[in-house]
Formats: C-alpha cells, structure tokens, sequence
C-alpha cells in the first residue's frame, strides 16, 4: 500500500442512476474543486498494474492508456494535454495510487483548484481490482452515495441501459456496495456514506456535510442548475440535472413496479436495503417475523 500523500484525490463511488453526476456536478461549481466528466482508465490501470511488474513496460502502458482512452478528450484532456500526463506518469513512484494523486493534482493545478475528484460508476462494479492493488490508499477520500435500488432499476430500464438487468443488477448492486461499505465504514475521516433520498430532501444539509468531510466551506451557488456542464443537455437521461433539486422521483418504483418484480428485487439486493435502511415491501408477515428471529437489522445507526 503506498504512503499517505500530502495531497489527496477523492472519489464518487455510486452505482449507474444512483445520483453520482448530480453529486459530481455540484462538487464541480464549488470554487475549490474541479470533478473531470466521467472518465474510464481507472480501472484498467488498476489491471495493469495486476499484471505488469516491469516500470518501464507499465508506464508506457499507462500512459497510452489514459491518453487515448475514447473519453480522454472530454474529461481529463480538458485540463491536461498527453505530454503532461506522460510526465506524472514517469516522475512518481510505480504504483497506481501514487500515479493517480499525482495525476489529480496536477489536474487541480491546471484547473485553478485545490483539490480535484473522480466519478464513474463502472468503478463501483469493479471495486475488487481497485482494492487487491492498491489504488485507494488511506490519503484518498470516498463519497459513497446509494439509492434504494427499485428505483435505480425503475430508472435504468427506462433508459434502456442493458438487457436482462432484472436478473442480476440488484446482486451487483447488493454486493458492490455492501463490499465498499463494509471496507471504509470504520475510518470516518476517508469514508463518507451519502443516501440520495436524503442529499434530495435536505440538499443544502447534506452537502453542507460533504463539504466538512472534504474540508471546504460549503458555497449555495454549487447547488444551482445553471452551475451544470452543458454537455449534459444533450443527454435525454440526464436533463433532470438542470432542474432544482428535487424529491419527485423517490420511491417511483411504488407506482410502477408489479409485486413480482418487487419481489425479484428485493430476494437479490435483501441484505443491502436493509442494511442501508429501505424498507422491504414484498416480504409477507412471517417472513418479516423470521427475519427478525434471525438477527436482521440494519447496521446503520
């Protein structure tokens, strides 16, 4: 595990329709942070480092791959240009979490920032591979955000993500979380567990609350809609970004889902709901009652 660095990146872990670009986008108008649009390297330089153990041979891999990653251009490559990520590369030891602080801060440099943040939401389904080499060391900081995930699936089958998601999303969704969760719960100074149903009901609150575990005052105009990166708008499933922060779509799936996709749901993601405290809907009486003989409780106080 590599040394605590005296600067430190952030990340957005939160599985896909989860709230991760809201939560991006307002951390990204505050005056002291720059969140990069979405970018997708992470994860396979946590593979490269899995696999390669010659310096010479992995810096060059890396290098190639976050400068001709397809969304270089549009998230990193908005502040730095490939020579600069060639020489992060090259100055700092060889090892993913020093590659990548360095790389960040470079970032925030370039864009006038203090510090600067990654969100993706494939880095969540991936976490084991970020977590067997290294790539979170104790000096980066992890803003975990969940939603209930009937909602999430509610919202990812309305935009078409991927066929047959009934039959395995809400396991991935269960285990990714509960994984991450159960790593970081103890060390409050890295890890910070955020629900979306209470950053959308108590916006300012919450935030305010990010901010502290960031260590930055909070600034009301990060909430503002007109603060979010245009490109968004061309992103029918995103649009919502640029209205006011709302409830609205909290607890949808109870308008629309059948009592046997509720039941599908809730079987696979049962431990992570009660867990993060969402209420089962599809459970009869006794089931609840054995449940309760068994010791299931939620772990959240």
């Amino acid at each position: 595990m590599a040394q605590e660095c005296q600067f430190g990146m952030f990340f957005i872990f939160g599985s896909p329709r989860s709230g991760t670009t809201l939560l991006a986008e307002c951390l990204n108008a505050h005056d002291d942070m720059v969140v990069p649009f979405e970018t997708d390297f992470i994860v396979p330089l946590a593979f490269i480092f899995d696999r390669i153990r010659d310096p010479e041979v992995g810096r060059d891999m890396i290098t190639k791959l976050i400068t001709h990653s397809e969304r270089f251009g549009s998230s990193l490559g908005q502040h730095l240009d490939p020579a600069n990520v060639h020489d992060v590369v090259y100055s700092c030891d060889y090892h993913p979490a020093e590659i990548l602080n360095s790389l960040y801060e470079r970032l925030a440099t370039r864009a006038n920032k203090k510090m600067a943040g990654d969100k993706s939401p494939n880095d969540l389904l991936r976490l084991r591979i970020l977590v067997k080499t290294g790539t979170i060391a104790p000096g980066m900081k992890i803003i975990h955000i969940i939603r209930d995930i009937r909602d999430v699936m509610v919202s990812l089958n309305r935009i078409g993500w991927v066929e047959d998601l009934d039959l395995y999303f809400p396991r991935f969704w269960s285990n990714s979380n509960l994984y991450l969760h159960t790593l970081f719960k103890e060390r409050e100074s890295q890890y910070l567990l955020v629900r979306y149903e209470d950053l959308v009901r108590e916006p300012e609150k919450k935030f305010a609350e990010i901010c502290v575990f960031l260590g930055v005052k909070f600034q009301p105009d990060m909430l503002s809609p007109s603060n979010r990166d245009p490109r968004y708008r061309n992103m029918a499933y995103h649009l919502n970004l640029f209205k006011p922060i709302t409830t609205e779509r909290i607890g949808v799936y109870k308008r629309v889902l059948d009592r046997q996709t509720l039941k599908l749901y809730e079987t696979q993601a049962r431990e992570a709901l009660t867990t993060f405290g969402y209420e089962l809907h599809s459970e009869s009486i006794i089931e609840r009652l054995a449940s309760m003989i068994m010791g299931s409780r939620s772990v959240l106080e």
